[in-house]
């Protein structure tokens, strides 16, 4: 026999129904509390000891600016530690997401923001990417240097240099990220470095609350999604923790695409046009938008005119050199990550990594799986899915790749209406985390 109770109203519930349901809201709280522990427990050994795995700024020297505000609890844990911390890490928000619409909303609202400013306060996590930005806008405003250019080597006396981790790449980065970063770079790099870690938490939450928005409009739900989003170790640890433009730039996709949705299309197509010229890699979302939306041209317009307006400023800061980011774009994808896929690929296929013809084979898969997202949103596919089938392809068959790229494909996976694009996105973040945590406990 089933036993049987009553709610407060006076309304039925099956007691094997109550059990489950409480058993997941407790489930998923302890989940949160895991992810909010081991989180901190990482951002608190990152500012208690001078270790490359977890602060490769730190190569020369650990100076209390650097170390932040965690450094006096005086935690210090080694690599291995680390590793272990960041796989319980990914494993707690796991079961967060299993538990989502078992755990209160303020809940989990409130464990995305805790764990925000806990990678905050801590030193710049796994990444010395953010001291190539500054050191990028003192090479332009201080030193006269164009920093499409040029790099640290050619300033090698700047405060900043011993902090930079790659001295002879030029800039990457688009001209709306360089011209902003040109008012950071009269102060000094404690300072900036601290306002770039703020801007990236600001912005992460930014895109945590855009995607709640999204995925009430686009019919999915939203605890899930934005979980799925800010309590992602590869998103806030690495993405917040490092300090990554690509925050930024994702914030300006997300609110493309809530343009898009309401059907202001020459605002999408500025927003999306912003958000490429901080970082390229946005310009992938922009043709299934116009494939998918009611009227392309207006998209295409509005994309076409913020291009112009931000061209006219970089040559108006940066001198005759605004869109100079397109040659090192090319460059960086000559270089090779040890665990992109294709490098992973010639290794598995016994020629030690990545060979040319890997390359071209990953190169024509991705145009093909490109080709075959564009036609079937101009059928009538959702263009979100479309637009994150598209950047997994990307990323997976990229030969440069990094954890905190997922920043790119995240927000995507989490608003559209495809269960199965979710889940690839997870089985990649846990490639990667894999990788970077296997390479330290083996």
């Amino acid at each position: 026999m089933q036993l049987v109770t009553t709610s407060p109203r006076g309304a039925p519930i099956r007691r094997g129904a109550f059990t489950t349901s409480a058993l997941g809201r407790a489930l998923g709280i302890g989940a949160l509390a895991g992810v909010l522990g081991t989180g901190g427990a990482l951002s608190a050994a990152a500012a208690g000891r001078r270790l490359y795995f977890f602060v490769p700024a730190a190569r020369a020297s650990f100076p209390g600016w650097l170390r932040g505000p965690l450094s006096g609890l005086g935690l210090q844990l080694g690599a291995r530690a680390g590793a272990a911390l960041l796989a319980a890490l990914f494993a707690c928000y796991l079961v967060a997401l299993a538990c989502a619409e078992r755990i209160p909303a303020r809940l989990a609202i409130g464990a995305i923001i805790a764990l925000h400013v806990v990678v905050l306060l801590a030193p710049p996590l796994f990444s010395a990417d953010v001291f190539s930005y500054i050191d990028y806008a003192r090479l332009g405003a201080i030193h006269g240097l164009s920093p499409y250019a040029h790099g640290a080597a050619d300033a090698p006396g700047d405060a900043v240099a011993p902090f930079v981790g790659w001295h002879e790449v030029a800039s990457p980065y688009g001209p709306l990220f360089t011209v902003g970063s040109y008012a950071l770079a009269h102060l000094s790099v404690g300072v900036t470095l601290w306002i770039y870690k703020a801007v990236a938490a600001l912005a992460g939450l930014g895109c945590v609350a855009l995607v709640w928005r999204l995925a009430v409009r686009t019919g999915q739900e939203p605890r899930r999604a934005a979980m799925l989003v800010g309590l992602n170790p590869l998103f806030a640890v690495y993405g917040v923790g490092g300090a990554h433009n690509d925050l930024l730039m994702e914030l300006l996709v997300l609110g493309a695409i809530a343009c898009a949705l309401r059907e202001h299309q020459r605002a999408a197509g500025a927003q999306l046009a912003l958000a490429a010229l901080t970082k390229a890699s946005a310009g992938l979302v922009l043709p299934f938008m116009l494939a998918g939306a009611p009227r392309p041209r207006r998209a295409l317009a509005g994309a076409l005119g913020a291009t112009v307006v931000a061209g006219l400023a970089g040559l108006a800061v940066l001198g005759g050199h605004p869109f100079e980011f397109v040659p090192q774009l090319f460059a960086q994808q000559r270089l090779v990550a040890h665990f992109s896929v294709p490098n992973q690929l010639g290794v598995l296929l016994g020629h030690g990594g990545l060979t040319p013809s890997i390359r071209l084979v990953c190169t024509a898969g991705f145009a093909l799986a490109l080709a075959w997202l564009l036609w079937r949103t101009r059928r009538g596919a959702d263009w979100i899915a479309g637009a994150g089938w598209a950047t997994l392809a990307a990323l997976l068959t990229s030969a440069w790749l990094t954890p905190w790229y997922v920043v790119w494909l995240l927000p995507l996976a989490a608003i559209a209406p495809s269960r199965r694009l979710r889940l690839a996105t997870l089985a990649f973040c846990a490639y990667l985390l894999a990788t970077r945590v296997l390479t330290h406990l083996v």
